[in-house]
């Protein structure tokens, strides 16, 4: 269970979990049922896409249903009879777990098995009694992958323009560093579908990573810290315990801890282009080693 459009819009083109969620277990061989479950709200309302979704797993009895998390839109009394009451398995994927843990609550405890990449919420979960699992995001390498274009982007980065993110645009381009920004809010451009972030990543020789959750200031690791390279571009993401348990900074990836540490730092790799391209490659083959959502999959399933 996904939508299947970028936040249910046909026009922004295909969504984050279509990508990497839905097309990784297609290509790992299961028969898989797409239920879209936004564009069913959309066309018949919340209340008849949950009967549908409850009639599709008495029909189809699925051994696993995988869902993850956007909306709590599904009716309450569909999701504890499909765990309570059915031979499925049901597993939930949650997203910005670190400040909707209580939000969702009453959703996520009622599944088999239940996805976080927050440690600090998995371990919460797990003292509260419930089957946790502690994952992370990572990147389809059969869609996020090198395209041999040419890097035409000294730096960029990709994201919504909100937040503490335009001041620290405006302090990078203040020092001298031609940043360029793609996403909503930004002078000159728009929405960007994932194949254009995937050439954007591509075409930068640095892409700019700012951590923190869209709500607090905690330091969240994001889907971008992967697929940046895994485009086999260098990631500058912020620093944090958690990142270096995925990549060795300074060798796989570049992490700073403030502002002043992000400007030396771009300013020194754009200068010395050998040393960036080693990290580059670096990053994209531990991507490939360990940090495809193939294996986070086959791990969690």
């Amino acid at each position: 269970m996904g939508i299947k459009y970028d936040y249910g819009h046909p026009k922004w083109g295909l969504s984050y979990e279509h990508y990497n969620f839905y097309k990784t277990i297609e290509a790992m061989g299961y028969s898989l049922i797409y239920f879209d479950y936004m564009k069913l709200s959309q066309k018949y309302g919340t209340d008849i896409m949950s009967e549908l979704l409850r009639e599709a797993v008495y029909y189809y009895n699925p051994d696993i249903l995988f869902y993850f998390n956007f909306h709590d839109w599904v009716s309450y009394n569909v999701w504890k009879e499909i765990s309570e009451e059915t031979l499925t398995k049901t597993i939930i994927w949650l997203g910005d777990d670190s400040w909707r843990y209580e939000e969702t609550r009453p959703i996520w405890e009622l599944f088999n098995t239940i996805i976080t990449t927050d440690k600090n919420k998995h371990n919460q979960r797990t003292e509260e009694g419930f089957n946790s699992v502690l994952s992370q995001w990572a990147c389809n390498h059969l869609l996020y992958r090198k395209l041999n274009l040419s890097k035409i982007y000294d730096i960029s980065f990709v994201g919504r323009c909100y937040g503490e993110r335009k001041e620290f645009i405006e302090l990078l381009r203040e020092h001298n560093i031609e940043i360029l920004t793609f996403g909503q809010g930004w002078e000159g451009s728009g929405r960007v579908s994932q194949a254009d972030m995937i050439r954007i990543y591509n075409q930068s020789k640095i892409v700019l990573n700012i951590s923190k959750t869209s709500k607090g200031d905690k330091i969240q690791i994001k889907g971008r810290d992967f697929e940046v390279p895994g485009c086999g571009s260098l990631s500058l993401t912020q620093e944090s315990e958690e990142i270096k348990e995925y990549f060795e900074p300074d060798n796989e990836i570049v992490t700073y801890k403030d502002i002043d540490e992000a400007i030396q730092k771009i300013k020194y790799y754009l200068s010395h282009e050998k040393e960036l391209n080693v990290i580059a490659d670096n990053g994209y083959r531990r991507i490939l080693k360990e940090h495809t959502y193939e294996k986070r999959l086959l791990e969690i399933l």
